[in-house]
């Protein structure tokens, strides 16, 4: 039970953790890159692994991950939001941060980027296509989540336990595909969606606290190097998560879209 709800959380050590992780941080994120794409020009020639049960595995244990630290960490933003208003829960440290239920999952999220790093692996040695919002997303998100955890920009909990929840439906969907159980493209669709309104919410968040703190004199949860790399981030994000709506769902009938029809057997006519 130690796993899920830690007696022994606090959130100062934590802080000062994730502080120091940073540094580590950059260097994994540039070994991350040479390593992908070293794996992918020795793979050039090779037979792809198919690795089926080790990503079966990897969806599982995600999916469930993601679901706990939505299940653990909403409750504790609806009790924040009903107690101290809706502009605190992105603009002020509260038990979002400090308790030891939502406090720990939060700081779980933030190491969680590191082994998330893994994704990228089995997209390599499988040869499935390794487009550049992929790689992208996964050797910032780190960083920033180290960033702005110890230096108490309290925007980054909205993002937080919206990704806890895309991710809880995101990686379920995965695992039903590695099982091959066929899923409706709509359902890809409405992850894809549900991805964009996260990010237009987080930049609201920012816009909103960033304005706070720079017309009051108000002292606000928010630091200008994390509120930078935030925004700088999630902007960025939005427009790469748009192009890939409209290339997958959108232009020439939607790319998914086809490939599903292609894959469906053929209907008889009456």
């Amino acid at each position: 039970m130690d796993l899920l709800i830690p007696t022994n959380f606090n959130y100062e050590r934590a802080k000062l953790y994730a502080g120091e992780l940073e540094s580590f941080s950059l260097k994994l994120t540039v070994g991350y890159m040479i390593t992908i794409f070293s794996m992918k020009y020795l793979m050039r020639d090779r037979k792809p692994f198919e690795l089926t049960r080790c990503l079966n595995i990897w969806n599982g244990i995600l999916a469930v991950f993601s679901l706990l630290g939505f299940l653990f960490t909403f409750p504790t933003l609806l009790s924040v939001i009903y107690n101290r208003g809706l502009t605190d829960s992105y603009a002020k440290i509260t038990e979002l941060q400090r308790n030891q239920i939502s406090g720990y999952w939060v700081y779980l999220w933030v190491l969680s980027k590191i082994p998330e790093l893994v994704d990228t692996i089995f997209i390599v040695l499988r040869k499935r296509p390794l487009i550049f919002m992929h790689w992208y997303h996964h050797a910032l998100t780190g960083y920033y989540a180290l960033v702005c955890y110890h230096e108490e920009d309290a925007h980054m909990v909205w993002v937080v336990w919206m990704n806890y929840a895309v991710h809880a439906a995101m990686y379920s969907y995965y695992l039903l595909r590695s099982l091959g159980v066929k899923v409706s493209p709509v359902i890809a669709q409405a992850i894809t969606t549900s991805q964009m309104i996260q990010f237009l919410i987080a930049i609201a968040a920012q816009l909103h606290v960033g304005y706070l703190q720079f017309n009051s004199a108000e002292k606000y949860a928010v630091s200008l190097r994390g509120w930078i790399i935030g925004f700088v981030m999630l902007t960025t994000y939005f427009y790469l998560w748009v192009q890939f709506y409209k290339e997958s769902y959108i232009n020439r009938g939607g790319k998914k879209y086809a490939a599903h029809k292609e894959k469906s057997p053929v209907k008889k006519s009456d």
